[in-house]
């Protein structure tokens, strides 16, 4: 799973370099608009309930999640996309085009699918098919892009970011056809009461936090440009790539390791997660300083003069990366501790961050004060849950 993360990681972030070069600011700022509305109705989509395929007890209980799952999520993305016309009918969103909302429908509709499947597949433990497909997935979704830029330009990228989808979901289908059919509608009621915590905690916080990550395109492409936005969504790409990869090599180890500890001995969760912290914190800002020096140059050598305040953004923007970086591969801390209720508060508290950080920016006229806040009050809100983590730590000495 590793490898294919890797790889598919590398394939992105070197075809974004050709494709932000191809297309240009404004183009990838229409993307970047229609990605994070994609990611935001694809959380709700799932309803988070995917949880339960891997978790089944059974093949039959996770086959029955499943074949519901297939058919509720296009349902509920048409609901969610009503919410999205009540919005144009305010003329919140006015100034982005209805295509790209009605794009981001479809799309999230097969990345939902996708999430379903990816479930279904851990649990029948086809993880070398989910590392290949992650591969396949990033290499025809390039191809895709580039090829399309020659006839639709500023839309070849949602174009072939939708096709590409499309086409993985059919390919897991046919991988699933044997386990295909209709969900047992009883067996989903009598889960659902047993347990309701998903929908009750898990599902808000993740879908605030969706919000809070994925908010700011749309709302600079909203109230500044679409070039703006471009550029904002490049730079977040570029710097969450080497922040993915750490997360995705620790966090799972973390979480085994420190759930074990927690039963046995307590008194060593706290030096090894200072450990991993520390060796993570050491590895991103290293990441950080070659993108900030000898990346920059080559970026802004390559791109074209559109791509305005990208050296800005990247120096700004790496606070907040860092920041993550402490915690996100160590989150599993929240699950372990049982203080899921932190993660939905903090998780309203950077929801505002954003919605104060655009407010701020859209008064003054300025793109860079929006970012300065948002990066700022982000990173310090990153820092201080980890700081308190690792105070509750300390205490479990005590105990």
């Amino acid at each position: 799973m590793f490898r294919g993360t890797v790889i598919s990681q590398i394939v992105a972030i070197l075809g974004s370099l050709y494709l932000a070069k191809l297309y240009g600011a404004n183009a990838y700022g229409i993307f970047g608009v229609f990605i994070s509305i994609t990611s935001i109705f694809s959380i709700i989509n799932t309803l988070q309930l995917e949880k339960n395929v891997v978790t089944a007890k059974t093949i039959d209980k996770s086959k029955n999640w499943y074949a519901f799952l297939t058919f509720s999520s296009p349902l509920v993305a048409g609901l969610f996309l009503l919410v999205f016309y009540g919005l144009y009918k305010a003329d919140l969103l006015q100034n982005i085009d209805t295509n790209v909302v009605l794009w981001s429908f479809l799309g999230s509709v097969f990345v939902a699918l996708f999430v379903v499947n990816e479930s279904f597949f851990i649990y029948r433990k086809k993880f070398k098919l989910l590392s290949n497909s992650k591969v396949l997935l990033t290499f025809i979704n390039v191809a895709l892009q580039v090829i399309l830029f020659y006839k639709y330009q500023f839309y070849g990228l949602i174009y072939g970011y939708v096709i590409s989808q499309c086409i993985i979901v059919l390919y897991f289908y046919v991988n699933n056809i044997k386990f295909v059919g209709f969900p047992v509608q009883n067996d989903i009621k009598n889960d659902l009461k047993a347990n309701n915590t998903i929908i009750k905690f898990l599902l808000p916080g993740n879908a605030i936090n969706a919000f809070a990550i994925h908010l700011m395109p749309i709302f600079i492409a909203a109230f500044f440009s679409e070039e703006q936005a471009g550029v904002y969504f490049f730079v977040t790409k570029l710097l969450t790539a080497p922040l993915f990869l750490i997360s995705s090599s620790v966090s799972q180890v973390y979480f085994q390791k420190a759930s074990e500890l927690y039963h046995s001995k307590r008194t060593d969760i706290l030096k090894m997660t200072k450990k991993i912290v520390k060796g993570n914190l050491l590895i991103m800002l290293f990441i950080l300083l070659l993108i900030n020096t000898v990346a920059m140059y080559f970026l802004e050598w390559y791109l074209d003069p559109e791509w305005e305040n990208i050296r800005f953004f990247t120096l700004i923007l790496s606070f907040l990366i860092l920041a993550r970086t402490s915690f996100n591969p160590i989150s599993s801390l929240m699950i372990i501790l049982n203080k899921n209720h932190i993660s939905l508060w903090f998780n309203i508290y950077l929801f505002l961050v954003n919605i104060i950080a655009i407010y701020v920016g859209y008064v003054y006229a300025d793109i860079t004060i929006a970012v300065s806040i948002l990066s700022l009050f982000g990173g310090v809100g990153y820092l201080v849950l980890l700081l308190y983590f690792l105070k509750l730590l300390k205490n479990l000495e005590n105990v």
